[in-house]
């Protein structure tokens, strides 16, 4: 590893551009959210509140209303690795890095198969004490300021990893916005992005940015209908991760 300057990236905001009341995810069934929990019905406002200033991967997911939709915890052991639960406590996803450059992570499922056939992660399951199944892998693009997120599905003939294989098509692109603070977009890759030519502009699907203040330590994140909340949340948590390793001038 070398040490950098730190560098401002990322893209211009969109937030301003994107009509919220229009703005949706395409996820019209539960089948397709990384939980099978209902997508977000109508334009949303979360918070991510953090636990502790200096602990990056523990959080309270709420809503407007102030109430628990999820919670994430660092896993036990591990400086990278974190757990999603849901408002009861029950563990749904475990996230890990995959390589040493923290380039590449894999979100797990806790006891559901993402597609019939499906086998359990065997190294994965036996670190977490119960069955891990492959159902996203995000791929992070450090000098280019942005993440994608790919399906696991089913191998094909060639292909012998009844676990699952990384599909080719992202089916989210996450960007960091050119800002002093924390502030992030997502959008769907293959409808194309704002910047792009064309009367078939493609409008944001997610936007936070970080508060913070002396006693706060929190994320605001606004969700278009038919999102995946909960991988936003893991979205959130990793983008931060990132952002404060590349802060303290570490890059691979």
């Amino acid at each position: 590893r070398a040490r950098t300057k730190r560098k401002m990236g990322g893209g211009k905001s969109k937030f301003a551009v994107t009509n919220w009341d229009v703005a949706e995810g395409e996820i019209k069934t539960d089948k397709k959210t990384i939980d099978e929990s209902k997508p977000v019905s109508e334009h949303s406002i979360i918070t991510l509140n953090k636990h502790t200033s200096l602990n990056q991967r523990e959080y309270d997911i709420r809503d407007f209303q102030n109430s628990l939709l999820y919670s994430t915890k660092a896993v036990e052991g591990t400086v990278k690795w974190f757990d999603l639960f849901g408002k009861e406590g029950q563990n749904i996803c475990r996230v890990q890095t995959t390589d040493m450059t923290h380039k590449h992570w894999d979100i797990y499922r806790y006891e559901i198969p993402s597609f019939e056939g499906q086998q359990p992660d065997e190294e994965a399951s036996t670190k977490a004490g119960g069955q891990l199944y492959k159902k996203a892998r995000v791929e992070i693009t450090w000098d280019r300021y942005h993440g994608d997120v790919f399906p696991y599905g089913p191998p094909n003939p060639e292909q012998d990893d009844a676990t699952g294989v990384v599909l080719k098509d992202a089916i989210l692109r996450v960007e960091e916005i050119k800002s002093i603070t924390g502030q992030y977009q997502s959008f769907i890759p293959s409808k194309g992005f704002l910047s792009e030519p064309g009367e078939n502009k493609q409008p944001l699907v997610s936007y936070w940015v970080w508060e913070e203040a002396q006693n706060t330590h929190k994320i605001k994140m606004h969700l278009a209908k038919y999102t995946d909340l909960a991988l936003h949340v893991v979205l959130a948590v990793l983008s931060n991760m990132v952002r404060t390793e590349r802060a303290a001038g570490v890059v691979e």
